[in-house]
């Protein structure tokens, strides 16, 4: 074939390369547990010591094959993007090239949300254990803006405490840290719904 291409090729097979974003989103647990308990069994320790040895794995550790999928569709955008710039203008493959270059940057783009959502979510999840996963409390479509310590002022003897702020899309919650933090590192005091709410300065 004096005409070969490889920009259909591509258009047909990304959207399958979305799957890779489930894939990242459990990359950093599943690399944590393998050191977990590459620590906590040693017969686990043998036996992935032992499957690193083969000549298959080239002398490489698990982590390494594991990154390989993480680093794929980087790659492919690279190559691709290298290829459509060394393409002339008047190749049969450039508007297919073009296009599936545009779905591996879509495919891309999606594996990085899929990472930004689950961080969110696990960022989100350690929030709610602080706060003791209260039930009216606990949803999973929150979105933490801002925390912090604030100072408050008695009116009485002018003597102050502690307290500490979550602010979320929807409430701001006022707490007190807990004395004792078993279980909870603060305590909630108040929510307000932050619909109709004002900042005055």
């Amino acid at each position: 074939n004096c005409n070969p291409r490889i920009g259909d090729v591509i258009q047909k097979l990304a959207p399958f390369l979305k799957m890779y974003g489930e894939y990242l989103k459990n990359f950093d647990k599943a690399v944590e547990l393998i050191t977990v308990w590459s620590e906590k069994s040693p017969p686990f320790q043998e036996l992935i010591a032992a499957i690193q040895k083969r000549k298959v794995c080239a002398n490489l550790t698990l982590q390494h094959h594991m990154l390989e999928p993480v680093q794929r569709i980087p790659r492919y955008e690279l190559l691709l993007k290298d290829y459509v710039r060394k393409l002339p203008p008047e190749s049969p493959d450039r508007g297919d090239a073009e296009k599936a270059l545009e779905m591996i940057f879509m495919v891309a783009k999606h594996s990085n949300a899929a990472i930004a959502e689950m961080e969110r979510l696990q960022n989100l999840w350690v929030v709610y254990q602080r706060l003791g996963l209260e039930d009216d409390i606990v949803d999973p479509s929150n979105e933490l803006i801002k925390e912090g310590p604030i100072q408050k002022i008695s009116t009485r003897n002018n003597s102050t405490s502690e307290k500490y702020l979550f602010l979320f899309n929807n409430m701001l919650l006022y707490c007190v840290p807990k004395v004792i933090q078993v279980g909870a590192e603060f305590q909630v005091h108040l929510r307000m719904d932050v619909d109709g709410m004002k900042v005055r300065q």
